[in-house]
């Protein structure tokens, strides 16, 4: 199977690594670099990659199944597997004002809950960071152990007090606690609920695992906020064409 770029549909590929134990690759005419699936088994690549793309646009795993006439299970096989390739953060680097806010979510059931913690780059508009656990000190202790390897200047908060507490910690940002300096991130939240069905407010689909969660997470970041969706678009023409 020949490999395109999905940047440029070059195919002068080679080889760059691994990411997740999945073979990287990196193109030589724009040097772009990314991960393919593994080797097709049972359903062309396309068709994984067409899930993939109905998953990231907000449609449920079950609804995409039945239109693309394949189990629910192997739709989240194909997910789970691009997630797991795809899974990256952006590496520590200067961020003047960063939005710090908690996404509301639930496994199983609604009083099963878990929050996502964010961090938002507003200058760059990145979601930098992640971190999935409780509404607590010690959750939010671990986003912040990860983001003080960035050189921040400011914090930007509501007035939750976990925050004021550990953000103490951290004196070389200032601390801005107000609502209305959130707005970037609260945005975000936003768009993460539209793209993603399991994050909708009233919603039948359920998410069963925190692996999934940050997966998903993951492809929000990489392809709806940081990166563009269209680069996977353009790969799917190109293995139909």
């Amino acid at each position: 199977m020949t490999i395109h770029c999905p940047q440029c549909n070059a195919q002068d590929i080679i080889k760059s690594g691994f990411a997740k134990n999945r073979q990287r690759f990196k193109c030589k005419q724009c040097n772009y670099q990314f991960t393919s699936f593994s080797k097709e088994r049972g359903k062309p690549l396309w068709m994984k990659l067409e899930a993939v793309l109905m998953y990231m646009s907000g449609m449920s795993m079950n609804a995409t199944a039945k239109i693309l006439g394949v189990s629910a299970q192997s739709v989240l096989n194909w997910v789970r597997d691009f997630g797991e390739a795809n899974y990256e953060k952006p590496t520590p680097e200067s961020a003047v004002v960063v939005e710090l806010d908690e996404l509301w979510h639930f496994i199983q059931e609604k009083k099963n809950k878990l929050w996502v913690w964010k961090a938002y780059d507003r200058n760059t508009g990145r979601l930098i960071d992640w971190e999935l656990g409780s509404r607590d000190s010690r959750t939010l202790g671990h986003l912040l152990e990860r983001l003080s390897q960035w050189q921040i200047t400011v914090y930007c908060t509501d007035d939750w007090k976990p925050y004021q507490q550990l953000l103490e910690n951290h004196p070389d940002a200032f601390h801005v606690i107000s609502k209305k300096e959130t707005v970037a991130i609260e945005r975000n939240n936003s768009d993460n609920r539209h793209w993603f069905a399991r994050f909708h407010r009233r919603t039948k689909v359920v998410s069963k695992s925190k692996h999934m969660v940050d997966l998903s997470m993951a492809l929000f970041a990489k392809f709806r906020v940081n990166g563009s969706i269209e680069l996977l678009r353009n790969w799917r023409l190109t293995l139909l064409s």
